[in-house]
């Protein structure tokens, strides 16, 4: 009997020693991409999330908003971002955009006061159809009595200098939401609203004066390298570099910043029920940069795919934690307003 019991014991204790020594479980991993405009903020925001719980493990690649779109449709990205809507290829599952960022276009300048030195790029101020007459081709000098006349106080600093068009080669958000501005602007000059720019371009070609980079990071590598470019690329991705005030609905020229995006986004309020907004670039709010545009993340309601709690948890602690602790630190502009409580509406809905 005493032999039986040693036995059991014995047993019993290899047993718990196991048990101990079992590894936890694997965190389950969630493939994530889409929008270069906001992956600064996002990858902080997945950092932040993988340090906060160990359930889940979220990664973000930028590739672009077509790129993005297609993967979560195919299901290589569990979870996406995009700044523009599907033209064609939507899911054929359920499923849902969330805006989960703002943010401001800008339009970084190279250029310089040809007796001073000094840049011009931040000075510079375009009025809605200089801009789109700029980036059409149909401005081709900076000392353009049109840019003059939008610049009294600089106009005679301004160079004979020609004007490079810098765009995006690649499938872009970026690109069609700043169609959508020159769209709303001048649509004569710009009437399509896409996400290939080089299409887009009056007459369906770019301009003799443009080059194309991939990404926002290769628009912003064609501006430095170029006296006399003009690109246009989110705050994030504009580091600071100087950029065109640009003018409002109350005739303001305004400089580009988490702020004045922020006046801007902060009065939208025609959010749709699949959750996508419809931008106002009329809006009479003083300091307001109209060149403000919402990210949106793509996520899936149909509860079959891979860790539908997980993309849930994730776009929860981005909206509610993620943009109003780091957006403004980054260059962008935590969602708010009508639109943040649709947002978290939206999120419930994610399986």
């Amino acid at each position: 009997m005493r032999r039986t019991l040693a036995i059991i014991a014995s047993t019993a204790v290899a047993m718990s020693t196991v048990a101990l020594a079992a590894p936890a479980l694997a965190e389950e991993k969630i493939p994530a991409g889409g929008a270069s405009f906001p992956y600064v903020f996002i990858s902080q925001c997945a950092a932040d999330f993988n340090a906060s719980q160990s359930n889940f493990s979220v990664t973000y690649t930028s590739t672009g908003s077509g790129t993005g779109k297609g993967n979560f449709a195919k299901g290589t990205f569990v979870t996406a971002m995009t700044d523009s809507k599907y033209s064609s290829g939507e899911p054929t599952f359920e499923w849902e955009y969330i805006p989960a960022i703002g943010g401001a276009v800008t339009t970084p300048i190279n250029l310089k006061n040809p007796k001073t030195g000094r840049t011009l790029g931040s000075s510079i101020q375009l009025s809605q159809k200089t801009l789109a007459k700029i980036f059409g081709g149909q401005i081709t000098k900076w000392n353009a009595n049109e840019i003059k006349k939008d610049n009294p106080r600089i106009a005679k600093s301004l160079p004979a200098t020609g004007i490079t068009i810098s765009y995006r080669s690649d499938s872009s958000g970026t690109t069609n939401n700043f169609l959508q501005y020159l769209n709303a602007w001048a649509p004569t000059i710009f009437p399509k609203v896409q996400d290939d720019m080089g299409t887009a371009f009056p007459g369906g070609k770019p301009p003799a004066n443009s080059v194309a980079g991939k990404g926002n990071s290769g628009v912003m590598a064609n501006v430095l390298a170029k006296e006399g470019t003009i690109g246009y690329v989110d705050l994030g991705d504009a580091k600071g570099y100087p950029s065109a005030r640009i003018q409002n609905a109350l005739g303001e020229f305004v400089a580009p910043s988490s702020a004045s995006a922020a006046k801007a986004l902060g009065n939208q309020t025609n959010i749709g029920a699949n959750g996508l907004v419809s931008l106002n670039y009329n809006v009479k709010a003083k300091g307001a940069y109209p060149i403000a545009i919402f990210s949106y993340g793509l996520a899936r309601t149909d509860g079959k795919g891979p860790n539908g709690l997980g993309v849930r948890q994730f776009w929860d602690y981005t909206l509610a934690k993620c943009g109003p602790s780091r957006a403004a630190s980054l260059g962008y502009v935590p969602v708010s307003g009508k639109v943040l409580a649709k947002a978290r509406e939206f999120v419930l809905k994610i399986q």
